[in-house]
């Protein structure tokens, strides 16, 4: 019977003197997320190299879900946890093949021994080991290279852990060790992959959405809800900033040249993103622009969207192919929500022929020709604060 996940990290154990800082981080996640998810709060341990997941008679089964959606986890095993005694070891190992065997099989030890103390060294252990295993069990066949299964012993300071299935973790850092910011959530394929992707650097997400209202129906506002409580899965909560931006379309719209409507509309909800990231000490804006894909995204207009921020605009997905950015999107689960016919902001009051090359000085040109100080300072005012969770909670509202 299983008592214990091990949890394995990988980026973590590179950091300096500032390791225990994002160790910290990643148990506090991961114990937030258990609870989250499945109301329980866990107890965990940890020692060089690993973090333990005490199971308390629970199956391991039940975390599962839960250690698949926390970033700093690169892989997680379900183990048996025994004393350091040699008969002790042999007898658990046996229990833990025997219940992983489906008939007839290939298999091979692999043992690693942190706990240098220990009086048998690793491949002696390998060998005692197998010895014992092929002498108590019929069907079996040694092999170190085409095995069916790896019988892995861990021999620690204060006990040993065996176990043979591994699941792969999300690596990264963990959510929350590197800062803050804000990511601009469009309700397309691209903007809640770059949000996953900054979550996966270990930020701390909160999400801008721009709506225009009747032009956009409540229907696309309840898809980036949708979207923004996906990606909360992977961080237990993602606050959503409602901007409204019809007026502000509207007077693009009357006063500014119909090419430049995309430059002008983009520079806009910087700005407007900068605002909502001050007040919530957000320290980047994130977009899901990739390199050439639209009008918006050439060089020439990102370098005239750059000029009016004063904070880093990071863009994960620029260099990635479409295909790329939808593989991603599916699999983290976002894809078929994004692909909902619901239109948002950026499809609406879109020229016939955008400025694919806008200069900076064109831009500020027809910005000229509206209030701008008064349009930013009215829609920051009117945004509206929701937060959605990655699991069945309420959803919470309230003015900025």
């Amino acid at each position: 019977m299983y008592d214990h996940i091990v949890i394995r990290y990988a980026e973590i154990a590179l950091k300096g003197k500032n390791q225990k800082d994002f160790l910290n981080r990643l148990i506090h996640n991961i114990k937030e997320q258990i609870k989250t998810d499945l109301d329980i709060t866990p107890v965990i341990e940890r020692e060089m190299g690993r973090i333990y997941l005490k199971l308390d008679g629970q199956s391991p089964e039940l975390f599962f879900d839960s250690l698949n959606h926390v970033f700093g986890i690169s892989s997680y095993s379900p183990a048996r946890k025994t004393g350091l005694e040699l008969e002790d070891i042999k007898a658990a190992a046996l229990d833990e093949l025997r219940a992983a065997m489906n008939g007839p099989c290939r298999f091979r030890v692999s043992v690693k021994r942190p706990n240098k103390q220990f009086p048998i060294t690793s491949p002696d252990m390998q060998q005692l080991i197998a010895a014992h295993m092929l002498k108590n069990i019929s069907g079996l066949k040694a092999d170190l290279h085409q095995y069916d299964i790896d019988l892995l012993l861990e021999i620690r300071y204060d006990a040993a852990y065996i176990y043979t299935r591994s699941y792969p973790g999300l690596h990264g850092l963990p959510v929350g060790s590197s800062g803050r910011g804000v990511v601009l959530l469009s309700g397309g394929i691209d903007s809640p992959v770059a949000g996953w992707l900054a979550m996966k650097r270990g930020v701390t997400i909160e999400a801008v959405h721009f709506h225009s209202y009747p032009y956009t129906s409540e229907k696309a506002k309840e898809k980036v809800l949708e979207l923004a409580k996906r990606m909360a899965k992977y961080s237990n909560r993602v606050v959503v900033h409602m901007v409204p931006f019809t007026k502000i379309q509207e007077e693009i719209a009357h006063y500014c040249h119909d090419n430049m409507r995309i430059p002008i509309m983009r520079r806009i909800m910087v700005r407007i993103a900068e605002a909502i990231a001050r007040q919530r000490d957000c320290l980047a804006i994130f977009t899901g622009d990739n390199l050439g894909q639209v009008a918006s995204q050439t060089m020439e207009s990102i370098y005239a969207i750059n000029a009016v921020a004063s904070m880093p605009i990071l863009r994960p997905c620029i260099t990635m192919e479409k295909e790329e950015i939808i593989r991603l999107a599916q699999q983290i689960d976002t894809y078929e929500t994004s692909i909902l016919p619901y239109e948002d902001c950026c499809t609406v009051f879109v020229p016939k022929e955008p400025k694919t090359k806008p200069k900076v000085e064109a831009c500020e040109k027809e910005e000229a020709k509206l209030d701008l100080d008064a349009l930013i300072a009215d829609a920051v005012a009117n945004t509206e604060r929701i937060i959605m969770y990655g699991k069945e909670k309420p959803e919470r509202r309230s003015a900025q």
